[in-house]
């Protein structure tokens, strides 16, 4: 009998082929208008900041309290941008042209987090920057902002899951606007925009088991050390570093291969042309 052929990727051609297709992912982002969108949006945050934190005198002000949560919670948009990308790619027909690819589906699915956490990462380092430069009250010291990068990878590494769940879901135009609404809901209650403590008790503990809160509250013990938003009034650090590691190595390491593999499974002609037929409708294109 002849040997069974070797379906396991190898490491040197899955890493090349990654490497390949992030570059092609991040080169239009990067280098060219794509970036300044994400830098506006963290300079809108950075504004709001300082403007507040004239305004408001406080024992922490509140822009202060709301740039240092941003910086880590931003990481929960990755969720909408991986959400994003899978529907594009689904009706552009890229999924469908991947799977017939030699470990595909293995290869797109690595590739989109690795670019996605840049492109969340950029806004992120970037409120941190501008905090650091525009801020007065805030202020971190180097050892402050080296303390905060990890803090911000797995920040989003954390919520990218989240992304694969809501990809998943989304079908059509209908269904991932639909998609949008949970996560932002996470996001815009995590406890960054507003003290987490003035919200209902049945949404503080929705948010106690999601990543959205504990990767500001990370950031809000890194860079502020002020508890008074915090769910108890302490900080938390080990937890919140338990919750977003079980978080990053559950959700990538069982949940969203589960996902991809059902997904790319039902990709198909007969689907593709359906899909973009309920589009285009959608659309009014």
């Amino acid at each position: 009998m002849s040997p069974r052929p070797d379906r396991r990727p190898r490491l040197g051609a899955l890493a090349r082929a990654v490497w390949h297709q992030s570059v092609a992912d991040l080169r239009p982002t990067l280098l060219g208008s794509g970036v300044l969108s994400l830098i506006l949006a963290a300079g809108v945050i950075v504004a709001v900041g300082r403007t507040s934190s004239r305004l408001i005198e406080a024992h922490t002000a509140y822009g202060t309290m709301l740039v240092a949560g941003s910086v880590g919670a931003l990481g929960g948009l990755i969720a909408i941008q991986i959400a994003s990308e899978t529907f594009t790619d689904r009706v552009g027909g890229a999924l469908l042209r991947v799977r017939i690819l030699p470990h595909g589906a293995l290869v797109w699915t690595i590739s989109k987090t690795v670019t996605t956490l840049v492109h969340t990462m950029v806004m992120q380092l970037a409120v941190l920057l501008g905090g650091a430069l525009f801020l007065p009250d805030l202020a971190p010291s180097a050892a402050q902002v080296l303390k905060c990068v990890p803090l911000i990878v797995l920040a989003a590494l954390a919520s990218a899951p989240l992304g694969v769940i809501a990809g998943y879901g989304a079908r059509g135009m209908y269904s991932l606007m639909l998609t949008f609404l949970p996560v932002m809901a996470l996001v815009l209650t995590n406890g960054s925009f507003f003290p987490v403590v003035s919200l209902p008790r049945w949404l503080q503990l929705i948010q106690v088991v999601m990543p959205t809160y504990w990767s500001g509250h990370l950031t809000r013990w890194a860079l502020v050390g002020d508890p008074s938003w915090e769910v108890g009034g302490a900080f938390h650090p080990g937890t919140a570093v338990a919750v977003l590691a079980a978080w990053a190595l559950v959700g990538l390491a069982v949940v969203s291969p589960a996902l991809v593999s059902r997904s790319f499974r039902k990709e198909s002609i007969g689907s593709l042309a359906r899909l973009q037929s309920a589009t285009r409708s959608q659309t009014g294109m």
